[in-house]
């Protein structure tokens, strides 16, 4: 059987760690090494899970010194390899970066490892990611482009990992892997039959609202440097998915500032892929636009 070695990032999650414990304790297959690396936790996170590992020779945990303030996707990365280096010399099949705010059901790890034994070319999978629609249990999915894995849980191939370069350091980085594993003939995409609730909303982070995320969101379609139109695309998806028009000024806010600043690109060999992909998701988004209730 496959082997996996998990990584945890996690930054003050004491409403929701607890969770995430009891639902990667009771896998039907467990990880062969969890590795929890708390990025400077503030709250009880910490007393959590020292409390929660006692039993547990599979989890191990590492504390990283509060720096003071978030650093949104490029500090999870950061906290990522911080995991990463604790690896050694286990032998392992596939790599993990999985969040410390989700809820998954006890057969999740046996999936993702059937998965990958059936498919010999997958190389990025994970679950179909559910959000909450309000502060009532009413869970809606989260649409991604086809082919696309949330950055909230990502199981990779190790020799996808290795093909890819591993992770990027800066926002964008859950996409960017998808497109270069594609571009090296590796398959990506998640799990239909495999739900995954995501306990706190992407945007939602203290220090994170949905201004600051929105406008992440365009930086990273700059950085990516897809097609402007299908940009727009995404800005109107989600837009009305959202039910707010401020999220779509916001993207094209932070897709502005980064052009004017003439910020750094993907490769323009990464560009070029990037559109075709694009033009094959777009009867995809129609869909998707089509079933969004206003």
């Amino acid at each position: 059987m496959l082997k996996i070695v998990i990584i945890t990032p996690i930054r003050n999650e004491e409403k929701f760690i607890k969770s995430t414990l009891e639902c990667m304790v009771n896998q039907t297959v467990l990880p062969h090494k969890w590795i929890i690396v708390n990025d400077g936790s503030t709250d009880k996170t910490e007393k959590i899970i020292k409390n929660f590992i006692k039993n547990f020779s599979f989890i191990e945990y590492i504390y990283i010194p509060d720096r003071g303030y978030r650093k949104p996707a490029k500090g999870v990365i950061e906290a990522f390899y911080e995991g990463f280096k604790k690896i050694g010399d286990i032998n392992y099949d596939i790599i993990a970066k999985f969040d410390a705010d989700l809820k998954f059901p006890s057969n999740t790890l046996e999936k993702i490892i059937e998965a990958f034994e059936n498919d010999s070319h997958l190389g990025i999978t994970g679950g179909t990611r559910y959000e909450k629609k309000d502060n009532r249990e009413n869970w809606k999915i989260v649409y991604v482009p086809e082919g696309f894995v949330g950055g909230p849980y990502k199981f990779y191939r190790k020799k996808c990992f290795n093909d890819i370069g591993g992770l990027i350091k800066r926002a964008g980085w859950d996409g960017v892997d998808s497109i270069k594993a594609n571009m090296r003939g590796w398959s990506t995409g998640e799990l239909r039959s495999l739900n995954i609730y995501h306990l706190k909303s992407t945007g939602t982070a203290l220090g994170e609202g949905r201004k600051s995320a929105s406008e992440k969101y365009g930086n990273v379609s700059y950085y990516m440097g897809g097609y402007i139109w299908y940009f727009i695309l995404r800005v109107i998806v989600r837009s009305l998915l959202a039910r707010k028009m401020e999220v779509g000024v916001y993207m094209i806010k932070g897709y502005l500032r980064a052009k004017k600043n003439n910020e750094p690109r993907e490769t323009l060999e990464f560009r070029r892929y990037l559109k075709r992909k694009q033009r094959q998701n777009i009867l995809y988004w129609f869909k998707v636009a089509l079933r969004i209730k206003i």
